[in-house]
């Protein structure tokens, strides 16, 4: 930060005395007598003088501040580039009086940089304050003002020096003190050229004077920037600082000074020397000069037969002898990006007999990397350097990749810091070198989350809320920027519900060659066992992870673009839970929304087009296949293809380069993804409270029998939801479901039989598919329903299952807000079905919203111990078994993830 302070000092005129001031008029003589008093009071005021003289006005009383740079017209920038001078700071000013022969009127300044200082202190007036009368003294006060660095906002009195002004008649002299910091006493005003006999100003015989105090016509004009290069002479590294000889035949010599910048920021003198030579060497000996100093060198030249009239020095710009890291972007965001990271070397490598690379390794070192784990990956943990010819600077060059990591938890902008290890080397010159770190910012970027769940309700990525009660295939989420979607399929919900409603039966997603389905929606609903199938392309390589919790209610599906797809499995169907990352901001369309912030906008066509028609199924039909859709025609969806026709390059590793053992993060502990050296996957952490087991090395091969998982046991059902869910759209007293037709019904009752028991990937009808539409008649329900079941009945019986179940009662401190949510949308599917086994079909939002807050707060871990409990071991075990943190340890006769089964053996998940 750099300011400015004026000293301004304001000189009397001189005292002219006369008989006009002595004597009054009356009392005045003729013009002879005038003359004779005249000459009597010069006499009698020198005598006077002589005696009353204060020894501060003296000859020797008092030192002489001359130097041109203190005055305002001065511009301290010509000394912050220029190796001959230092800026004037008079923090080592000796106490004592002084003499200013720069002089005006003073004022605050108004112009930065002057005076050859960084804080020049000018002379404060106060509101009628006047300088000293002659032979007066007084106690004044000098101020700094400052200028702050990146506004207009200055303060002309920041700082406050005591000075002692005293008026010796013919000038005046300062008691000054030692200034903080580098602050320098200057005047306003031109300089001034004293007079007086102790003046060491040479006479320019009526020419001009410069502001640097040479005399008009004695400065030469300027001459070219030198510049400086590396060589290598033998196995010895010199510094070449070269220039333009541009003075015809002239013959001039030069001279020519190197110069170190040090950690404080002064500058050291390496060397001066004259030469006629348009170049000069120094050597990077690694004892006077070494590897990481910053270097300048500059010139300036003089005829040679008038060798006391030299130029203006010019100066090098700065030259850094080492290796150098340039990041393409000192800010990035967790967004999947791809940046180089460019390491150069400004001087030639080491070659010796073996070999001449240079190897370098790279260590990472996050902000709260402890708890919080590393933020910034590198596509490779060590580069080589080789020897090539140097050009613009650059002797050496390799260059490696680095992306943010990708995760779910919120841990604010955080720093990185890219260090290269000191240099092992047998040249003494680099050996034990440490070149500059970097650091890169690391921005958070939120990520958004869609859920469907139960019959279903939907919460889009931006947290708007609707019902989807028809059946068939429909465009989830996909991606405008990458290839990525997910389509799902809806079957009427099986079991004697009150209405026909929906359920989810299976999803379908795509992640560029890739596809992956989980299906049971090809057999008889409410007995089809889910089947997780990857089609066309082995998952090698491709930075998919496939987990599975709970002996397979929860299955997910995560990708490394930082999206996961996870699905809560009962006999009804499935709850969705969809997450997409930030780089996705503003870029998705279908049922989940636009994922903009602007929840009103997620109606919408495809393209963006928001949709005219506010009716909910207007927008549900808009991302419907079907067949006058242009969308997608009947067997065109996700679940219908085989294979796919895309290109697919190996995905980039990316490593953890630690600076040393890597220590066990609380975080990065949860995540059984993490890998511990380098992964095609290693951009995202997936962290989880929920014990998980990982499957994926069961899809490696594409053409692999299609894991069928167990259906869950009779009355187990899950559902997702949002932290943010929005009220019900429609009041409990009055519900809308649309019921299909019997049609669309009979072509279910055959295509069963005939896929049930099929073994194949092969296509099968989904005949909701071929209806044009399946929005029939629409009913209109209220309380109490069939069987008799009143709203405050409905709302008790929700009450009891959600708060004394296991998770409501351990992590309800955590899912306070959302509670009542899960509360509505429980009282909603007792209503519709008028069935109490879907009491416990939101336990499952509970679970997940629960584990997302964990995460979250993962310095409270010790605070929040029941709700960790209630995750690992889902209702505590039955109590027919121990909690570890991987899950129940069945006790002898009992099985299953939560113990509850019987069994002749232990299960531990």
């Amino acid at each position: 930060m750099r300011g400015f302070f004026t000293l301004g000092l304001k000189r009397q005129p001189k005292i002219e005395a006369s008989t006009s001031t002595l004597f009054p008029k009356e009392m005045r003589l003729n013009v002879c007598h005038e003359r004779l008093l005249a000459i009597l009071f010069v006499t009698l005021r020198s005598v006077f003088s002589l005696k009353v003289d204060p020894p501060e006005c003296r000859p020797g009383g008092y030192a002489v501040l001359n130097s041109p740079y203190r005055s305002t017209g001065f511009s301290s920038q010509q000394l912050l580039h220029s190796a001959l001078q230092e800026l004037i700071c008079d923090h080592s000013l000796s106490p004592g009086w002084y003499q200013f022969q720069i002089f005006d009127k003073p004022r605050c300044p108004l112009i930065v940089n002057r005076c050859g200082t960084q804080a020049p202190v000018w002379l404060s007036l106060a509101v009628g304050e006047t300088l000293p009368q002659p032979l007066e003294v007084k106690q004044m006060r000098a101020c700094a003002a400052w200028q702050f660095l990146g506004g207009a906002s200055k303060d002309c009195c920041l700082f406050r020096l005591p000075v002692t002004v005293r008026n010796c008649g013919e000038f005046y002299v300062y008691f000054l003190q030692p200034t903080q910091g580098c602050m320098g006493y200057c005047a306003e005003g031109k300089f001034i050229f004293a007079e007086m006999s102790h003046s060491t100003q040479a006479d320019c015989e009526g020419r001009k004077r410069n502001i640097d105090g040479t005399c008009s016509g004695e400065r030469l004009p300027s001459s070219s920037v030198p510049v400086i290069v590396a060589e290598l002479s033998g196995s010895s590294v010199f510094l070449k600082c070269s220039f333009d000889d541009n003075h015809g035949n002239s013959s001039v010599g030069y001279v020519v000074t190197w110069w170190r910048l040090l950690p404080q920021g002064n500058r050291e003198e390496l060397r001066k020397e004259t030469t006629i030579e348009t170049f000069a060497f120094i050597e990077l000996d690694g004892i006077n000069l070494r590897l990481g100093d910053k270097i300048y060198c500059s010139r300036s030249y003089f005829p040679l037969e008038s060798p006391n009239l030299q130029s203006f020095p010019v100066e090098s710009e700065e030259f850094y002898a080492g290796i150098q890291m340039k990041p393409q972007a000192a800010s990035i965001s967790e967004d999947g990006t791809k940046y180089k990271l460019t390491l150069e070397s400004t001087v030639p490598l080491p070659c010796s007999s073996e070999k001449c690379t240079l190897p370098l390794h790279l260590t990472t070192i996050s902000q709260g990397e402890k708890e919080l784990g590393l933020d910034l990956f590198l596509s490779s943990c060590e580069v080589e350097l080789s020897p090539n010819p140097c050009n613009s600077g650059v002797c050496s060059e390799a260059s490696v990749e680095y992306s943010a990591v990708t995760d779910i938890w919120k841990d604010g902008d955080r720093s990185t810091e890219i260090r290269i290890k000191p240099i092992i080397s047998t040249s003494f010159l680099w050996n034990r070198y440490s070149p500059q770190s970097v650091q890169i910012e690391v921005k958070d970027v939120p990520s958004a989350y869609c859920y469907t769940f139960t019959d279903p309700h939907i919460i889009t990525f931006d947290g708007r809320r609707y019902d989807n009660y028809q059946i068939g295939t429909f465009v989830q989420y996909r991606s405008t920027l990458r290839s990525f979607e997910v389509h799902v399929r809806q079957w009427e919900c099986p079991g004697m519900t009150a209405h026909h409603t929906s359920c989810v039966c299976g999803f379908a997603l795509r992640d560029g060659p890739h596809i992956i389905t989980y299906d049971m929606c090809h057999g008889l609903a409410g007995e089809t066992k889910p089947r997780l199938s990857v089609k066309g392309r082995s998952l090698a390589n491709s930075g998919i992870h496939i987990t599975e919790s709970y002996q397979g209610h929860k299955v997910t599906i995560m990708f490394s673009s930082g999206v996961f797809v996870r699905a809560d499995v009962a006999d009804w169907g499935m709850s969705l839970t969809v997450r997409a990352p930030g780089s996705d901001r503003g870029h998705t369309e279908g049922l989940c929304g636009t994922f903009d912030g602007e929840p009103m906008n997620d109606f919408h066509k495809q393209g963006g087009d928001i949709v005219e028609d506010t009716s909910t199924s207007t927008f549900i039909s808009t991302w419907r296949q079907e067949l006058k859709c242009y969308l997608l025609a009947p067997g065109d969806s996700l679940f219908d293809k085989i294979s796919i026709n895309e290109s697919s390059s190996t995905p980039h590793e990316y490593c953890q380069c630690r600076q040393e053992k890597p220590q066990t993060s609380s975080r990065a502990s949860l995540s059984s993804t993490t890998p511990s050296k380098c992964s095609s996957s290693a951009l995202v952490h997936f962290p989880s409270i929920i014990p998980t087991l990982d499957i994926t090395a069961e899809y490696i091969r594409s053409n692999r029998e299609p894991k069928r998982f167990s259906r869950p046991a009779q009355g187990v059902q899950r559902s997702q939801i949002h932290r943010r869910l929005m009220n019900p759209q429609r009041s409990l007293n009055q519900r809308r479901v649309y019921r299909p037709v019997a049609s669309q019904m009979q072509k279910r009752q055959k295509r069963q039989g005939l896929n049930q028991n099929s073994r194949s990937d092969s296509p099968y009808n989904f005949p909701e598919d071929y209806s044009s539409s399946n929005s029939a008649e629409l009913l209109v329900f209220s309380w109490p329903t069939e069987s008799g079941l009143t709203e405050n009945e409905a709302r008790r019986t929700c009450e009891g299952a959600l708060r004394n179940s296991t998770v409501g009662s351990g992590c309800g401190h955590l899912l306070a807000d959302i509670m009542e949510q899960a509360l509505e949308m429980c009282v909603i599917d007792l209503q519709l079905k008028d069935d109490q086994t879907w009491l416990g079909a939101t336990i499952a939002l509970l679970e997940n919203e629960c584990e997302r807050r964990l995460v979250d707060e993962v310095e409270r871990r010790k605070e929040n111990q029941n709700a960790l409990t209630a995750l690992r071991c889902p209702s505590l075990c039955s109590g027919n078994g121990q909690c570890t943190e991987w899950g129940c340890s069945c006790f002898p006769g009992f099985g299953s993830y939560d113990c509850s089964q019987a069994s002749g053996k232990c299960i531990m998940e």
